[in-house]
């Protein structure tokens, strides 16, 4: 009979050297993942402020447009020749004649 050898596996701890550097490997390769996360997140944050700016600056510009056109309106309606014709058209009414025109009478009687 041949005697059977058995294969046994060593287990080796391994260089602590070689342990150390894959250690800082996986830190530096954990802080450029962590970095660059971080960059890109920068970033489409920068891009969602400067979308919400634009369009704050779009309503802007609506509002003072609004704003120019409801000045005008109100320059329109205030005009003096339009308010006459109002008065006297819609409303009846009627520049006063001198004999319309009276002087209040003095509290006292016209008396000192």
């Amino acid at each position: 009979m041949t005697p059977v050898l058995e294969s046994k596996a060593v287990v080796e701890s391994g260089d602590p050297r070689r342990r150390l550097s894959i250690g800082l490997i996986g830190l530096i390769v954990l802080g450029i993942t962590l970095g660059g996360t971080a960059h890109v997140a920068v970033h489409a944050k920068r891009i969602e402020v400067a979308i919400a700016l634009g369009k704050e600056e779009r309503i802007h510009r609506e509002l003072v447009e609004a704003q120019r056109h409801l000045e005008i309106e109100i320059g329109m309606l205030k005009d003096p020749a339009r308010i006459i014709a109002i008065a006297r058209d819609q409303l009846g009414m009627r520049a006063p004649q001198s004999s319309d025109i009276r002087a209040p009478l003095p509290k006292d009687g016209g008396r000192k």
